[in-house]
């Protein structure tokens, strides 16, 4: 049984986070989805609370049938040589974790200092990116295909398409 950590921010989980996890799973038997800076929300790169996040990747999941995840907060502590600890500690009452894939050079150089083996993500999921969508949405531009139908339906649900170009605006 191996496990895999994927750590992101998730503003918003969009069609690429699903790719990944997807993908993971291909070659692990779980995934430990890490939801960071989770202290940030109402701005204009984090538009989203942790658990407006958290409700996202459920709702993907769910809608596209995908177990053996679990979720993990983790707020950030602007301490690059304490992080990768920091973070271990908020995932290790979920288990053991085997390897850690992230789209953030960041992210790849302080777990590979720390001795831990990385899949760095250098390619975008069709050009996706959560800074694209939240510009998007900030334009009144199209930027529904770029997140699961259920994401979609749950921004607009919860009036954040129009918290972000509020945001935006600041």
């Amino acid at each position: 049984m191996t496990t895999a950590l994927f750590v992101g921010r998730f503003q918003p989980f969009h069609v690429g986070h699903l790719y990944v996890i997807k993908k993971i799973l291909e070659e692990h038997d779980t995934v430990i989805i890490v939801i960071g800076s989770t202290q940030e929300k109402e701005t204009s790169i984090n538009p989203f609370s942790a658990d407006e996040r958290k409700d996202m990747i459920e709702i993907a999941l769910k809608e596209k049938k995908i177990a053996k995840c679990r979720i993990v907060y983790v707020p950030d502590i602007h301490n690059n040589k304490e992080w990768v600890s920091h973070l271990k500690r908020y995932v290790e009452p979920y288990g053991h974790f085997d390897i850690v894939y992230t789209g953030s050079e960041l992210t790849k150089k302080l777990f590979k200092e720390a001795g831990d083996k990385v899949y760095w993500i250098t390619e975008r999921f069709n050009g996706v990116s959560s800074s694209e969508i939240r510009l998007r949405i900030a334009k009144k531009m199209v930027w529904e295909h770029m997140v699961p139908i259920s994401v979609s339906k749950y921004i607009k649900s919860i009036n954040s398409d129009e918290r972000i170009k509020r945001l935006s605006e600041e």
